[in-house]
């Protein structure tokens, strides 16, 4: 399929496992049936997709695959234009004529709700939801998966069973995903326990177990024969695992009951499909239950016992670990837990945001500064793990009164999560404190600020809890200070670096968040602050000619101020108006004095419009200057790069920014390219090995590894390193040589 094709369109994508991908596409299959709409699905195959969803022909019909199906590389193209239907929830002024002239002239609309029922505005919502499960029986499914389709559906009939989903996988096994957290999706094997007693009392319970952990299934059978696994029921059966995986997801949707995480798109999708019941587990549990099942946890934990799988599996009960402990009033044991696991080898980076938490929890706030040293006494490659240690030393360093360090703390967590809302909450009581100004951080409006209760999320406790800390000399019962980060990451993309999601430069999200700018500062009416910065969000919805018009406006009220002109500059570009785009860039750089970020991004301008000279002369200043902007200098050390007397220099740099920014993937990766242009072979080796070893590495980041190495005549080398990754070495090869 090419764009056009998908012009007018319902269109399902969801970057996602099974259950998420599934309910993505009932919800486009029932609103292109109702609406008579062409029916399409983005199904991503590449990059680190699970292997149980990589070739849809593993589940679907070939040739339904090549009428409805297109791929990564055409999703790339389309995806910031697509309507995300998520954007008309709540919003009145969709009407179904709307919606019709929309797809008419061309527009279509993206499914992509992991889980539940996508209702339009002026749908029934019960109605729809009683209709979706019909959706499913307009796929077509590969015979092997229609065959087996037709079993469950006879080997269960007249059945009555309770289904119990333990999610595992790739949560404690995966080397990226097992460092988040996952705590609504992962439930300690304790609450099943508890639960599955409960149920064996009724002596006509009948229960399936589901996992993508085999050895879960094995243990809760081994409670009672009335326990059984999907093998049990249906026999072996020669499945490939990405038709297995959909059609356990099948098998438990004809199960009565699903007791389940209670956020698993797998089980909620089952529900969805089957008409089952869905409970959490552990909401399912009395009181008492869920606290003898924690206690049971807490003694294992403490024991060391075998039953767990991995640190993975150790380090997702953590945060059921401190909940239950300050429930208790004894937060000081979790801590110790904690502390002596990662002692004995847990190396899962969340373990640092839950000491950090506890830190709070146990009114010890110094003691998150030995978490923070902690983390950078080790091999950390989690960008979340180093903005929350640095967020929360900079939460110490404010209540402590050392302003500068805490900028430099803020400045870090915000290059590591420029989106994070506890990166914004502590930037907020920066700028409250006036430690975070427009000169020291990247330059931002502060007539885009109004006041707030509560600058951290409150709905999470250990979040929420943050809103109790205050910068020394300000009352932390007072309102504080709150600025709109997210401009100021669209504002300084160059300079902030980081890959961002795509729900980013979405645009039917972008307009979404005019329509809140708007209201939220409806104070300041026409006023070029506002205008200004409206102008930003019309420009990263595509409006270049409304944006141009919105920052002229801002100038001519506001001639002095910088930002508006670098906003217009940027406008220019975009626009291909060079000329005037460089003289707004170097009146805004001119007006601020000496910024690095204004300079970085003039020198990045003229580079690539052959200002050679005036480039190296902002870039040997920035090279010599002291300052915090991680990105700036791995910038500053791209430019170097490119002249080889400053190799040495450049690398330097790039050891300069790893001190802030350890275990960064990009730094790590530009520091080896240097150390191979240096001919220093070993020591990039190593550096390379150690990205490999930690799933850091990236199709391109193999790319590089295979050039540089085989360029050397060391294939060897380079196949050895993709070996050790998730890619495959021979399309890494072909790749590099196309």
């Amino acid at each position: 399929m090419i764009p056009a094709d998908l012009t007018g369109s319902i269109i399902s994508h969801r970057n996602d496992r099974m259950g998420g991908r599934i309910i993505a596409m009932m919800n486009a299959m029932r609103i292109a049936r109702d609406y008579d709409l062409p029916f399409r699905v983005g199904w991503t195959t590449g990059g680190r997709t699970s292997e149980e969803v990589r070739d849809p022909a593993m589940i679907f019909d070939a040739d339904w695959i090549a009428d409805h199906f297109f791929d990564t590389d055409v999703l790339s193209g389309i995806y910031d234009d697509l309507i995300d239907l998520s954007t008309l929830v709540g919003d009145d002024r969709w009407t179904p004529e709307k919606f019709r002239k929309r797809l008419a002239q061309g527009d279509s609309f993206l499914s992509g709700a992991a889980m539940g029922v996508t209702v339009l505005p002026w749908e029934d919502a019960a109605d729809v939801a009683a209709r979706l499960p019909d959706a499913l029986s307009y796929f077509r499914f590969s015979p092997p998966v229609q065959q087996m389709v037709a079993r469950i559906d006879s080997v269960f009939a007249g059945k009555t069973l309770t289904a119990y989903h333990i999610r595992r996988g790739d949560i404690i096994h995966d080397p990226i995903t097992s460092n988040k957290l996952w705590s609504n999706k992962y439930i300690p094997r304790e609450f099943y326990e508890q639960h599955l007693a409960r149920t064996l009392a009724d002596p006509d319970a009948r229960v399936l177990i589901f996992s993508d952990t085999p050895s879960e299934v094995e243990r809760l059978k081994r409670a009672d024969p009335r326990v059984q696994g999907f093998d049990d029921l249906l026999g072996d059966t020669d499945l490939t695992s990405g038709a297995r995986d959909f059609l356990e997801l099948f098998a438990m949707s004809r199960c009565r009951h699903i007791f389940g995480p209670p956020s698993s798109a797998f089980s909620q999708t089952a529900m969805t499909i089957g008409g089952s019941t869905l409970q959490a587990v552990e909401e399912a549990l009395s009181p008492q239950d869920r606290a003898q099942a924690m206690d049971r946890m807490t003694d294992r934990l403490e024991e060391r016992s075998d039953l767990f799988i991995n640190m993975g599996d150790v380090g997702q009960c953590l945060h059921f670990l401190i909940n239950h402990m300050k429930a208790k009033g004894n937060p000081g044991r979790a801590k110790r837990i904690i502390r002596a696991h990662m002692e004995d080898g847990l190396d899962k980076s969340f373990a640092y945001q839950l000491l950090c938490e506890l830190s709070v929890a146990t009114d010890d706030l110094p003691y998150c500064e030995k978490v923070r040293d902690l983390a950078y006494a080790r091999p950390v490659y989690v960008d979340d793990s180093m903005a929350v240690v640095n967020t929360y030393s900079a939460l110490h360093q404010m209540v402590e009164g050392h302003a500068d360090t805490a900028l430099q703390r803020l400045h870090t967590a915000f290059w590591f999560r420029p989106l994070d809302n506890v990166v914004h909450g502590a930037l907020n009581l920066g700028l409250t404190a006036d430690i975070v100004t427009p000169q020291n951080f990247y330059p931002f409006d502060p007539v885009m600020t109004r006041q707030k209760a509560n600058v951290f999320p409150a709905g999470r406790q250990a979040l929420a809890e943050l809103n109790q800390l205050a910068p020394r000399g300000h009352d932390a019962e007072a309102r504080s200070d709150f600025h709109t980060w997210d401009i100021v990451v669209r504002d300084w993309r160059l300079c902030c670096g980081k890959k961002l999601n795509r729900a980013f430069t979405n645009k039917s999200k972008i307009a979404k968040q005019l329509d809140l700018l708007t209201r939220s500062f409806s104070k300041l009416g026409e006023s070029p602050a506002l205008v200004s910065a409206r102008g930003v969000l019309m420009s990263a919805a595509g409006d270049l000619d409304g944006a141009l018009e919105a920052q002229r406006a801002a100038i001519a009220a506001a001639p002095d101020v910088a930002l508006y002109r670098k906003r217009i500059s940027d406008i220019l570009f975009a626009q291909d108006t060079v000329k005037t785009a460089l003289f707004q860039l170097r009146k805004a750089s001119n007006l601020t004095g000496w910024h690095p970020c204004y300079q970085a991004e003039l020198a990045q301008r003229l580079w690539k419009l052959k200002e050679r000279d005036e480039c190296r002369e902002i870039v040997d200043r920035l090279a010599a200057t002291p300052h915090d902007f991680i990105e700036v200098t791995l910038m500053t050390a791209d430019m170097l790069r490119r002249d080889e007397d400053r190799w040495p220099d450049a690398l330097a740099l790039i050891d300069r920014a790893l001190i802030p920014g350890h275990g960064a993937h990009r730094l790590l990766a530009a520091r080896a390219k240097l150390l191979m242009m240096l001919e220093r072979v070993d020591e990039a080796r190593a550096v390379y090995e150690s990205l490999v070893d930690c799933g850091l590495g990236t199709e391109h980041t193999h790319i590089d590894i295979y050039r540089q190495f085989s360029a050397l005549g060391r294939e060897d080398v380079a196949r050895d390193l993709t070996a050790r990754s998730i890619y495959d070495f021979e399309m890494v090869k072909e790749m590099a040589n196309g």
